[in-house]
């Protein structure tokens, strides 16, 4: 499903953070479509990154999941 990436046991959708494990930054997740996942941080930037990639760091442990929406 494009609304939603399942990293066991949970669920990352619009809304949900994330931190990046290494450098420690939270991002909002603001939009998630079937290519790309769009990121705020609390400083206002934002990132887009590929679905893939953030499901592969997001399972490797590169960013951890903070809160489920």
């Amino acid at each position: 499903m494009a609304r939603e990436i399942a990293v066991a046991p949970h669920v990352v959708t619009e809304g949900s953070t994330i931190r990046h494990a290494t450098l420690c930054e939270e991002h909002v997740v603001t939009q998630l479509t079937e290519e790309a996942v769009r990121t705020e941080r609390a400083d206002g930037r934002e990132f887009v990154y590929p679905r893939s990639e953030i499901a592969l760091a997001l399972s490797t442990g590169r960013f951890e999941i903070i809160s489920s929406s």
